[in-house]
């Protein structure tokens, strides 16, 4: 059964115009996830170059001609520039200008100009195939599931429809110049399309994909963490700390708990009012995430208090870190409406080798040293086993 090209060709621009469709609404709705809206025109501009080219007609001046391949091409560019910006990075919007100018540049100049319309395929396939290729490169990160599944999805289908582009380059490489036309049937070049624009539907969903579970993991992300200071909400540091823990009791590894109050913060609050005291919170927040390690856990706690679990330390350990939190707090000058806002903090300190691999005993161990530091004057760290020494 024969298979007419230029309808295989109209099946593609559906799909690109679905998809520029799709990605659109989700625009309007997701405006936070960068690269959509130049997915969006990406699809746009593929389905408005493949469906124009289905309606060529030799009578059509050289500029609409030329428009054609530049739409297209543009196209691709954009496709490659939604997933740079996906990915947090710049968009280099002359990539698309470039490719666009490229495709152009081949198409007038093979056929036009020298009517050699097997070299200018040749040359549109090679150079889809680079910008395809190039896609699936730059969706290859190292990432966390479900993420991982995703771009590994896209990853793939972005290979696979360049790996069409340059199989159908080779086999227009190997026919005969005058078995050579637009929309040559053949028993191959059919087939390289409907391959083509299933590899074009999967990149479609794999990106709708890519989407979605960016926006679950931001949701997630906006339920665990706190918005103030960017520090564990109290539900996700008690995961956290029941793996770390559930850890240590395997290898033995010891773990420390820091609890950290801002002395006399209420104070901050009825004098320079709520908004200061946020201020400090967060000033405070970027201190604590700057001295500790990756592998350990920030939270606050509650208010104005902050809690720190400490992988593989001991109390003594902690107590020197809490010092230093202390010492560097105790210095910061924070600008506040013509004001200087400053204030020092009280810690108290435990850990797993004297209290257990329990969290709520670790943490009830170093909030009691934590009191224990206010009362004797704040400003100061206190230790849990030195509660329980004879006096």
């Amino acid at each position: 059964m024969k298979l007419d090209v230029r309808t295989i060709m109209l099946m593609l621009s559906g799909i690109n115009l679905l998809g520029a469709g799709m990605m659109a609404l989700i625009s309007f709705h997701a405006n936070n996830v960068r690269g959509v809206r130049q997915w969006a025109l990406g699809h746009c501009c593929m389905f408005i170059g493949i469906f124009t080219s289905t309606q060529l007609s030799p009578d059509w001046p050289l500029w609409i001609l030329a428009t054609i391949p530049l739409v297209t091409g543009c196209g691709f560019g954009f496709i490659y520039n939604g997933i740079q910006a996906f990915n947090g990075k710049r968009c280099n919007y002359w990539v698309s200008a470039w490719v666009g100018l490229q495709m152009t540049v081949q198409s007038i100049w093979f056929s036009v100009a020298q009517n050699d319309m097997r070299t200018m395929l040749l040359a549109n396939s090679l150079l889809a195939g680079c910008v395809f290729a190039a896609c699936a490169l730059n969706l290859r990160l190292k990432t966390t599931q479900p993420l991982k599944t995703a771009y590994g999805l896209a990853a793939a289908s972005f290979s696979f429809i360049a790996l069409m582009s340059l199989l159908r380059a080779m086999n227009i490489y190997l026919t005969p110049a005058e078995g050579i036309r637009l929309f040559a049937q053949g028993d191959i070049n059919p087939v390289f399309l409907i391959l083509g624009g299933l590899s074009q539907l999967a990149i479609t969903l794999s990106l709708v994909l890519l989407i979605t579970f960016r926006l679950v993991r931001d949701l997630h992300e906006q339920a665990s963490y706190d918005s103030l200071t960017g520090a564990m909400n109290r539900r996700r540091f008690e995961d956290e700390a029941s793996r770390l823990l559930a850890r240590a009791v395997r290898t033995g590894e010891p773990l420390s708990v820091i609890m950290i109050d801002v002395d006399f913060f209420k104070r901050v609050n009825d004098h320079y009012g709520h908004q200061a005291g946020d201020e400090v919170l967060r000033r405070l927040a970027r201190l604590l995430h700057a001295v500790i390690r990756s592998e350990d856990c920030l939270a606050r706690y509650g208010g104005e208090e902050f809690c720190i679990l400490l992988v593989g330390t001991v109390e003594r350990g902690a107590a020197q870190l809490a010092e230093r939190v202390r010492l560097l707090y105790a210095e910061l000058h924070i600008d506040w409406k013509n004001d200087i806002l400053k204030s020092t903090l009280s810690a108290g300190v435990s850990d797993s080798l004297t209290v257990g691999a329990d969290l709520t005993a670790l943490v009830g161990a170093a909030d009691h040293a934590l009191y224990r530091a206010k009362n004797a004057g704040r400003n100061r760290v206190a230790l849990h086993s030195e509660t329980h020494q004879p006096a």
